[in-house]
Order: structure tokens, then C-alpha cells, then sequence
């Protein structure tokens, strides 16, 4: 909606000045454009998901490795967060007596950080009936590195059909370029009248569509998992 305006804006100018012709192109361009940017965005949020993932689970074996070697919960806790960023806000609440399994509960549901409701049920268990710690975020440190690769092979698996929706999207580009090879004006039809201007959004509105759903039914299956 903060963005109808000024697209609405930019359409009117670009129809008087190139007419109906500049405004289906400009339409074109407008989907072509935040379909990629989209798609920048998702690549990048699924990056920061991995980073996040990653860096909990070397968090909890940090954390498993001091109270192995001898450390108390929280003498251990303030230590591995030196070092460990998912255990930073957990060592401060504890700093000013805060509660360290409430912290772990609500930064588990950042995307990637979802490891730390593990965490934190594990610390919850250790303080209540005494259990040794160290054993505990051991098993939890095996369980995320688990989690972790099985997450690698989904999203290897789910690569190829992101690659093959990605070229098909192409395509209709390469009938274009086939086209001009052939001695044909496809740009004369598609610009030149209201069929080509409807043929030409209608292909371009199916292929940015067809790139998105891939990607939503792709983020899905890699989520389930």
C-alpha cells in the first residue's frame, strides 16, 4: 500500500510521455524488478537462518564443553557468551537476576534460534532435579548438529527444482531472442498493440508467479523439516 502511490505516480508519467506502450513496458519491468528483489531478499533471510542455526548449536557446545570441565551452570553460561552470540542475552538476564530460561524461551522464536527452546528445556531440568548439565547440553549439541544436516540435504534436494523453475521463467526470453534469429519483430507484436501488450503482461505476470510459488512451496518443505 506505502508503494501504490508513487508506482500509480510513476505509470501516469510514463504514459504521457511514451504512451500506453511505455506503460505496459513499465509494468513489465515494475514485475520483473520485484520479483528479483524478492528473491534477493528470501536468498538473503535464508542465509541469516543458516548463520542462526549454526551458531546455536556451536553455542551449546561451548557451553557443554565448560560445564564439562568443571564450571557451575552460570559461571559456565557468563563464559561461553563471551564467545557465543545466541548467549548473550541469556547472560545478561542473568547478570541482573533475570531469568535465563524465559530469555532462551522467547529468543527461540527467531527464525534459526529455534534450537534454544532445547536449551533451554535442558538447563530447566538440569536446576530443578540436579541432573549433571554437561550430559544434558551434550545430547542437545548432538541433536541440533542432526538437525543441521538433515536441513543441508533438504535444501540440496530443493536447490534443483528452485534451478529448474528459475530456467523455465527464462524461456519465454529465449522464444524472444529465437524470434528476432528468425527474422520475426515478437517486440513489434508485443508493444505495438493491446493483444501484445495483453499477451506480454499476462507471460510476464505467469513467469514472476511461477518463480514465487516455487520458492513458497520450496520454504515450505525446507520449514517441515
Amino acid at each position: 500500500m506505502l508503494f501504490s502511490v508513487p508506482l500509480l505516480g510513476l505509470l501516469l508519467a510514463v504514459r504521457a510521455t511514451a504512451g500506453s506502450a511505455g506503460v505496459v513496458s513499465a509494468t513489465a519491468a515494475v514485475m520483473v524488478g520485484g520479483t528479483t528483489a524478492r528473491l534477493v531478499l528470501l536468498q538473503r533471510r535464508s542465509r541469516l537462518v543458516v548463520q542462526a542455526r549454526t551458531e546455536v548449536a556451536q553455542a551449546c557446545s561451548v557451553l557443554a564443553g565448560q560445564s564439562r570441565i568443571g564450571a557451575v551452570p552460570e559461571q559456565a553460561l557468563l563464559i561461553a557468551a563471551a564467545d557465543c552470540r545466541p548467549l548473550v542475552e541469556a547472560a545478561a538476564a542473568l547478570r541482573i537476576g533475570g531469568d535465563v530460561v524465559e530469555t532462551w524461551r522467547h529468543c527461540a522464536h527467531r527464525p534459526g534460534q529455534e534450537g534454544l527452546a532445547d536449551l533451554a528445556r535442558a538447563w530447566q531440568i538440569s536446576r530443578t532435579t540436579g541432573a549433571e548439565l554437561a550430559t544434558a547440553l551434550e545430547q542437545v549439541s548432538v541433536a541440533l548438529d542432526a538437525d543441521r544436516a538433515l536441513d543441508r540435504v533438504v535444501r540440496a534436494e530443493l536447490a534443483a527444482a528452485r534451478a529448474t523453475g528459475r530456467m523455465l521463467a527464462v524461456l519465454p526470453a529465449v522464444g524472444l531472442a529465437l524470434g528476432f534469429l528468425i527474422g520475426g519483430d515478437p517486440l513489434g507484436f508485443l508493444l505495438g498493440s493491446p493483444y501484445g501488450w495483453g499477451c506480454l503482461l499476462l507471460g510476464v505476470g505467469l513467469a514472476c508467479f511461477g518463480v514465487l510459488w516455487m520458492e513458497r512451496i520450496s520454504a515450505g518443505a525446507s520449514e517441515r523439516w
